[in-house]
């Protein structure tokens, strides 16, 4: 039987959110005596791995996995694309086809940028588009109804037929926010540019875990027996019941929490249990981790400023322009091209509401008189 903490490692190595030290252990466990069994009946009777009518080159992805690992076989520590390759091999082996995308993580900010609808992706890989002002159920992969999808919010129902963890992921594009109530009642904003991975439904002794990617606002529902945790990378973000905002965008520098009630705790696991770094937040504190640092920095912010999305509103206070036209281009989903590299160094405080992506250039315009062009969704800043 797979225990718990076994079971855990082999989700988030399949969920692309496994660190260094996760996979080292995945892989450690999997290559001792009589584990490699378990590990094929899991994936087979619990995360529906399905071969796939359009086969990959399973031959192909195999020597590449072989080249990487000999590549660094003579080397004392892999790197973390070698280890997801040491056990995406054993994967193949089993004669799984696993996508090559779960061995090199995706840019997901290009792929949400590119895309035009608010999708959801079902634990079998279908991907079905959610729109339209009706009222719609939402099924599973087997059929099911598993929730009910109001205009820009999704509701999931509670319930399930199944005593395992079946994840769905909701992507948002550029230009767009989505309201998603999990199983259990917690709320989340998703801001644009955002993917969230979750259980259809939360099991009874188990923790209620999501992962993000891109900004999310939460509003969780207290259950002192199920911690509520949010893996965005490599900051673990664990919660009873609380509100608070999270900040992961693949091209930033640095993962953010802002906590606007109750109490979270912030880790960041090193390369052993003992190298973790904790903190606990404390209302109206950010913590912010720079992905190349070793410490976690909190302070004491006005929360307004970094909820005031999830009313529609941009909110800069000392902002670099560089940050400033990330986040425009995911509010109005256009590509900014800034050819004044001087531009991207100054920094601003701004506010916009209403504004058209022209009334904003127009303002910058105004305080540091910036040429651009607009065509369809193309900003080009000279």
């Amino acid at each position: 039987m797979v225990s718990p903490e076994v079971e855990q490692l082999i989700v988030r190595f399949l969920s692309n959110s496994a660190t260094t030290v996760e996979i080292d252990e995945l892989t450690n466990w999997i290559l001792m005596e009589g584990n490699q069994k378990l590990f094929d009946a899991y994936v087979q009777s619990h995360l529906e791995i399905i071969t796939s009518k359009n086969r990959p080159d399973t031959v192909g992805i195999k020597k590449k996995l072989i080249h990487k690992i000999e590549k660094h076989k003579k080397k004392h520590v892999l790197k973390t694309s070698t280890r997801y390759a040491a056990v995406g091999l054993l994967l193949l082996s089993l004669g799984y086809l696993i996508p090559l995308s779960l061995f090199v993580k995706p840019n997901t900010n290009s792929i949400l940028h590119k895309q035009e609808e608010i999708t959801i992706t079902l634990s079998n890989g279908e991907v079905e588009t959610l729109r339209g002002r009706k009222e719609k159920t939402i099924k599973d992969a087997n059929g099911n109804s598993i929730g009910i999808l109001e205009d820009t919010k999704l509701v999931y129902s509670g319930t399930s037929n199944t005593e395992k963890l079946v994840y769905n992921t909701l992507s948002v594009p550029y230009g767009k926010q989505f309201n998603l109530v999990l199983s259990d009642g917690t709320q989340v904003v998703l801001n644009s540019g955002t993917s969230i991975r979750y259980p259809v439904a939360f099991i009874k002794g188990k923790e209620r875990t999501v992962y993000l990617t891109g900004e999310a606002y939460f509003d969780v529902f207290e259950d002192k027996e199920h911690p509520f945790v949010v893996y965005a990378n490599e900051m673990e973000i664990q919660v009873l019941g609380t509100e608070f905002n999270v900040s992961h965008y693949p091209e930033n520098d640095h993962i953010q929490t802002v906590l606007v009630e109750g109490a979270v705790a912030l880790q960041i696991k090193g390369d052993s249990a003992t190298d973790a770094i904790t903190t606990r937040l404390e209302p109206g504190t950010k913590g912010e981790w720079l992905k190349s640092g070793s410490t976690i920095a909190v302070e004491n912010v006005d929360t307004k400023l970094y909820t005031a999305w999830t009313q529609g509103k941009l909110v800069f206070r000392n902002t670099e322009f560089k940050k400033i036209r990330q986040a425009l281009e995911r509010h109005y989903n256009v590509a900014i091209t800034n050819n004044n590299p001087l531009l991207d160094q100054q920094v601003f405080d701004a506010t916009f509401d209403i504004e058209t992506i022209d009334q904003v250039l127009e303002s910058f315009n105004k305080s540091y008189a910036i040429e651009y062009d607009i065509e369809n969704k193309e900003v080009i800043i000279q």
